[in-house]
Parts: structure tokens; sequence; C-alpha cells
């Protein structure tokens, strides 16, 4: 089982709904994990204009995925979500691919912003035992570490330690399975 992270990013992308497509229609179910998109965006300005703490953020944060992750499931139907692990596994055993909600969750990480979906997609990844990650992106694959992954990503990859794997929103990848999908 493959753990894939959809950044925030794809939101107002005509991808978004090419991968959704691809992925609940594959042979091999997922776990999708929600990036934060423009719900995460509209937290660090509320978080600069009212400067409450990290951890309310972080809470904030969470729920800004759950509603990327809604907005997932609204527009590819065959997709299922769940909060629990447990649950996502299941419904991965069962033949489906799902979207993860990671606010009733609630996973114990660093309430910061060095902890984006990225390193949380690593955490979920070892609490199913999933075989690897791969994380979708808009940014070219070419980005500078810093510029690509959160600032946690290297600490959790170290913890977990299985495959991570990068693809570009347009279906270019390091992961062959894409090879022969289109996502434009």
């Amino acid at each position: 089982m493959w753990v894939v992270k959809i950044g925030g990013s794809l939101y107002d992308s005509p991808q978004l709904e090419a991968w959704l497509r691809v992925i609940a229609a594959g042979e091999h179910p997922v776990i999708l994990v929600p990036g934060g998109g423009p719900f995460a965006d509209q937290v660090r300005v509320a978080q600069q204009r009212w400067q409450f703490d990290d951890a309310t953020a972080h809470s904030m944060a969470l729920c800004a995925m759950d509603q990327y992750g809604l907005l997932m499931s609204g527009i590819e139907e065959r997709l299922q979500t769940a909060a629990d692990p447990q649950q996502l596994k299941q419904i991965v055993a069962d033949g489906h691919s799902a979207v993860w909600l990671p606010a009733a969750a609630d996973p114990d990480v660093e309430p910061s912003w060095r902890v984006t979906a990225d390193s949380l997609a690593l955490w979920l990844a070892a609490k199913v035992g999933a075989e690897g990650v791969l994380l979708v992106k808009s940014a070219p694959l070419t980005t500078a570490g810093s510029d690509l992954l959160d600032a946690a990503f290297d600490e959790f990859q170290r913890q977990w330690g299985g495959k991570v794997r990068l693809a570009h929103r347009d279906g270019s990848s390091d992961w062959p399975a894409l090879s022969g999908y289109a996502f434009g």
C-alpha cells in the first residue's frame, strides 16, 4: 500500500481532477493525504493578523487539510474518507482508495509550520505500514531542498524509513507506476 500526498498547490489546477480520477480508478488502492491549499493559506493570514500560537494554528491547519480532503472526495465520489488510520487500512483492504481527514486523528506531531502535509504523509505511512509515499507537487522537482519539502521532513523520513517518490502535477515522476497516465 502507498500513501499519496496531493499538494494544496493543485487546488486550482486542472490536473487535480485527473489525479483523483486516476487514483480512484487504479487497480492498487492508496491513501490520499491532502495538502492544505488555500485553506491553510487562510490560517497563515489569520495567525499573522491575530498573533495566536502555533498550537492553535496547527489545529486549524489540520482542519484546512480536512477541507481540502472533503473537496477531493466531493470531486471524485469513488474516494472514501476516514480519520482513523485503521479505518483507512480497512478501506484500502476492501479495494478502495481513501482520503485521510487528519483533524479528528490529531497526529501526535510538533504543532508548528515546520510540519506540513509532506511530513504528515510520512507520519501516516508509518501508522498504516505503507510501503511508500508519493508526493505530488506543482513546484519543479528540481527545486532546492528547503523549497520543495517542509523543515521536518528529513526527521520524519529517518523515523519511518520507507520509500519516498516525487511526482509533478503533470504526471512526470520518478514513480514508474505513473508511466502511461495522462494528466493534462
